[in-house]
């Protein structure tokens, strides 16, 4: 019986320069991908930055979202084209994103074409470059390591709701604030001294999911409307969609073009959509809930599969439940071990 097969995808700080290389060189679906997808004037920067940098333009956030997106959807191309006719063995029963990863998870799902998701992707990051930069306020990101949901919103609310706010939701005890930069630092050394284990200022050039990123909402909704129609865009059916600013499942189109607007201000609800995916395919629980009955009469869970650049999003996973299984493809490695586990369910 084919492995259940879950795929998420990365955002913003999963990458690297020299992401996408090997795909490039040694998938022939993966480098039309990229060519295709980055043929626009506005992207023909891209490849470069993705297989050499430098860092500094390549973390820029109207780069960096793009060039993300464009190995995903290389990575995804590789696998589709290792698996030749039998494309069932990696088809996904579910996706998800994190972030601007949500865009390629609804392309994974069938729900839209890679085109329409770079272009989106490009505007999305060029319009909250835009909106990080004077005369709005200077924006910061902190992650919060050790302090529960409820604690921190206590401290969000002391140092002003208006001012900084949840962005970021990840796994037990990691939650990531976002909003002026004065307002975050002021609310991590209440944290510190709230009894944090760790407080680190994130490397970000702006407050990414938080009211600072208004403007940027406004003109993406307007596109959405454009872009995301029953024209251009589809609800598969067979592969669901959970969206980040909901944790819930993408049901129809309207469901897609107002969850993707949302959440530019809205917290990223990472662990809460894990929990609705597995939820949603039919489980009880994560296994570490489970006792060794229930254990044993839950049919084997899903193998989840970070494809893109980087490794953040398999960190959360274990982080959320150590007995999930996560594996990650972006490169040709991870491909042929991908190919191996689907070939072979029974050696994995």
């Amino acid at each position: 019986m084919p492995r259940k097969l879950v795929y998420i995808f990365p955002g913003q700080a999963s990458q690297y320069a020299g992401m996408g290389s090997d795909l490039y060189k040694n998938s022939i679906a993966a480098r039309e991908v990229m060519d295709r997808v980055c043929s626009n004037n506005n992207l023909k920067q891209i490849p470069d930055l993705c297989f050499n940098g430098p860092a500094e333009l390549l973390t820029r956030t109207d780069n960096v979202q793009p060039a993300i997106t464009a190995v995903s959807l290389m990575a995804l191309a590789a696998v589709r084209e290792a698996a030749g006719s039998d494309q069932e063995v990696v088809m996904p029963v579910a996706c998800a994103g994190h972030s601007l990863g949500e865009y390629s998870a609804h392309v994974a799902a069938g729900n839209m074409s890679d085109e329409t998701a770079i272009k989106l992707v490009t505007w999305r990051g060029n319009w909250m470059n835009e909106a990080s930069k004077p005369p709005n306020p200077a924006g910061a990101m902190v992650a919060v390591i050790g302090l529960s949901k409820e604690l921190v919103l206590e401290l969000v609310d002391k140092t002003g709701a208006d001012r900084v706010g949840i962005a970021n939701l990840n796994c037990p005890g990691q939650i990531i604030l976002s909003g002026e930069k004065v307002a975050v630092k002021e609310a991590a050394e209440a944290a510190r001294q709230s009894g944090a284990k760790r407080c680190v200022m994130l490397n970000v050039s702006g407050a990414w999911h938080s009211p600072l990123m208004n403007t940027a909402q406004v003109k993406m909704r307007e596109l959405l409307s454009e872009e995301v129609t029953p024209e251009k865009a589809i609800i598969s059916g067979s592969t669901s969609v959970v969206a980040n600013a909901t944790a819930d499942i993408v049901r129809t189109i309207d469901e897609m073009r107002d969850t993707l607007a949302q959440q530019i201000t809205s917290p990223v609800r990472w662990e809460e959509c894990i929990r609705r995916l597995i939820d949603e395919l039919g489980y009880v629980g994560l296994p570490s809930e489970l006792d060794e009955a229930q254990l044993s009469e839950s049919p084997p869970y899903p193998l989840f599969v970070e494809i893109g650049p980087g490794r953040v999003l398999k960190g959360l996973l274990r982080n959320i439940d150590r007995k999930l299984n996560v594996m990650n493809v972006e490169s040709m490695v991870g491909v042929s071990e991908l190919m191996e586990v689907v070939v072979n369910p029974d050696n994995d």
